[in-house]
């Protein structure tokens, strides 16, 4: 169904659930305005100003500079007020016009040239008609989780199609199975007024019940697959643009200007370019040659907080939140976290050679990996198996374990480290030439 026509019908509707209003609003408005207070530059599809909110004491609220131009940010998805910050939740049921006038008050003033009167009169129809008792609601959620037929039937037709049945089909936001039980009163919000500047239908029409149910329903769903989040992320360290097919046509801004690769766009944007096969940066196989930059690894990131990670990956050293999907950012977070092994237990850091047993890998290779790649490991795209093996040991151990970007290669980190060791001590006597 397509967005205007949705709105259509929710305008004409007459079914209302918004507490304790006494006559129906424009309901597109209502719905609008919860997406403007949601996030007002993804539903105008505009950029918030390059500062951090005036109203804001920055020094005392932990909040990125966009967040702090949307109004949940200060009062809150309960509508009760946060960080320091009254609710709207006493303005339920006032006269909209003067809800406007405060939109357009000292405290609001950096609004003026994000906010037209349509915007500022849609907020305030939110606010005055729009708000739900969410303590209510998440009651009737916990009360329903034994009763979820209907709510299934509702997300397998109105969801699924975008979500999937699983709900985690949409890479630009977390499965919805982990939102909903994470953040149950902000999805609670976007289940009644749809995600802003999205085509996800308001559900407002729908009775306290369904969508409480709804909720609950969603809370069910799974979570991440760990195993498999981790091992694309160890392909999107290795390069994540021939992964998601997000081609750079620039070289990243913060790779630093002295390296080789400076004007290789293709290589500035990579994890492992700074980073390291090793994950040791300037410490490690990093240390010296085309490939030094001076950037620290990431072995000290090993099993923290994956959200911490994200929030580093989107921040102004990287930014890669401008070029990669949050699912994608996640794969890469919980691949740092949790899917670092320690090169030097696998390879003679010195040396380069595997600690494995080559008599012991020969097995292994001639039963998973020769019918891809040959008795003499020649089927590769460039070099042979023998040579990047030879020459890039730690290059090979993260492909056998994480698989390789946009490839069939199966990612074998369940494997014992001892089997990993041994492939590579057998791919190390393969030859080097084709």
């Amino acid at each position: 169904m397509k967005r205007n026509t949705f709105a259509a019908l929710v305008a004409l509707s007459v079914t209302f659930f918004a507490s304790g209003a006494q006559s129906a609003p424009d309901m597109h408005s209502v719905v609008r305005g919860g997406r403007l207070y949601d996030n007002l530059s993804l539903e105008l599809k505009i950029r918030t100003p390059n500062q951090f909110n005036p109203v804001f004491k920055t020094q005392q609220v932990r909040a990125s500079m966009p967040d702090t131009w949307r109004c949940v940010q200060c009062h809150g998805w309960d509508y009760k007020g946060v960080n320091g910050f009254s609710g709207i939740n006493g303005k339920a049921k006032a006269d909209p016009a003067a809800i406007v006038a405060i939109l357009k008050d000292a405290n609001h003033k950096g609004f003026d040239d994000l906010l037209d009167e349509v915007d500022r009169v849609d907020l305030a129809n939110f606010v005055a008609y729009g708000q739900n008792d969410m303590a209510k609601l998440l009651d009737l959620s916990t009360r329903s989780k034994k009763d979820l037929g209907a709510s299934e039937k509702v997300f397998a037709t109105v969801c699924a199609n975008c979500h999937g049945l699983s709900g985690d089909k949409l890479r630009d936001i977390p499965p919805l199975g982990d939102n909903a039980r994470q953040h149950p009163v902000q999805s609670m919000h976007t289940l009644i007024n749809g995600h802003p500047g999205g085509e996800m239908p308001a559900l407002r029409t729908l009775n306290e019940d369904t969508v409480a149910k709804m909720l609950a329903y969603m809370q069910t769903l799974p979570t991440v697959n760990l195993p498999g989040s981790i091992a694309n992320g160890g392909r999107l360290f290795d390069d994540w643009q021939v992964q998601t097919g997000r081609i750079q046509a620039i070289s990243n801004p913060t790779y630093p200007k002295t390296s080789y690769y400076f004007n290789v766009p293709s290589e500035t944007w990579r994890c492992k370019e700074c980073h390291g096969w090793d994950y040791k940066g300037d410490k490690g196989q990093n240390a010296k040659g085309n490939h030094f930059t001076g950037i620290k690894g990431l072995r000290e990131m090993a099993g923290a907080d994956p959200q911490k990670i994200v929030g580093i990956l989107r921040s102004s050293v990287h930014l890669f939140g401008n070029v990669m999907k949050y699912r994608d950012l996640l794969d890469l977070a919980n691949f740092v976290s949790y899917g670092q092994v320690d090169m030097d237990k696998i390879i003679d850091p010195r040396t380069g050679l595997a600690r494995g047993d080559a008599v012991q890998g020969t097995a292994h290779y001639r039963t998973m990996c020769i019918a891809c790649h040959g008795a003499d490991g020649h089927f590769v795209a460039k070099r042979t198996l023998g040579r990047i093996a030879k020459d890039e040991p730690w290059h090979a151990v993260h492909t056998i374990m994480n698989g390789h970007p946009d490839d069939y290669m199966p990612a074998l980190r369940e494997l014992d480290p001892k089997v990993i060791s041994d492939i590579l001590a057998y791919t190390q006597t393969l030859p080097t030439k084709r």
